[in-house]
């Protein structure tokens, strides 16, 4: 339910994140023991899970599926909201406006699409038909660096993805 518009399309992720409302408040402690799950892309922290980029145990191995499978939802949203509304598709060219003018067409697509999803109005079957279940975006950015050597300091969110793992997929 949170997104922002302040940045062009080719700034990566982990930057858009990294400068969010969102992460300060999380890095706040407002959302308690609440967690995200971010790509591979994003920084591991201690409330944004990312996958293990080389899995080592049938754990993580079983982590790391599940998470793909829970972050798939992310992409079907995306595909809604785009195929809700053509003018976000690239099937349907680009929006051929300036910056700002795009960014509150963006803006308004999310806001409507988020009230129709609360309102429960039905997608068309011809929406539904054109969502399919991407397991991973191949324009996914490669894993960053875990730290695997042990003379540096884990990230951040080491121990609770292990913690996760042990309780829950070990």
């Amino acid at each position: 339910m949170h997104y922002s518009v302040r940045y062009p399309g080719s700034t990566h992720d982990s930057f858009i994140w990294n400068n969010s409302r969102l992460r300060a408040r999380f890095a706040a402690g407002e959302f308690q023991d609440y967690l995200l799950l971010g790509d591979s892309g994003y920084p591991l922290e201690r409330y944004l899970l990312t996958p293990f980029a080389n899995p080592r145990t049938r754990g993580e191995e079983r982590y790391n599926w599940s998470h793909t499978r829970t972050r798939v939802i992310i992409e079907q949203t995306f595909g809604l909201l785009k195929s809700r509304f053509r003018c976000l598709h690239h099937s349907g060219g680009s929006l051929q406006y300036e910056p700002r003018k795009c960014a509150k067409m963006v803006m308004a697509c999310m806001y409507l699409h988020n009230k129709c999803v609360r309102r429960r109005v039905p997608l068309p079957e011809v929406l539904l038909e054109a969502v399919g279940e991407d397991e991973e975006d191949p324009d996914d950015p490669p894993p960053l660096q875990e730290a695997a050597d042990a003379r540096l300091r884990p990230p951040p969110g080491f121990q609770t993805r292990n913690n996760i793992v042990d309780n829950f997929f070990a």
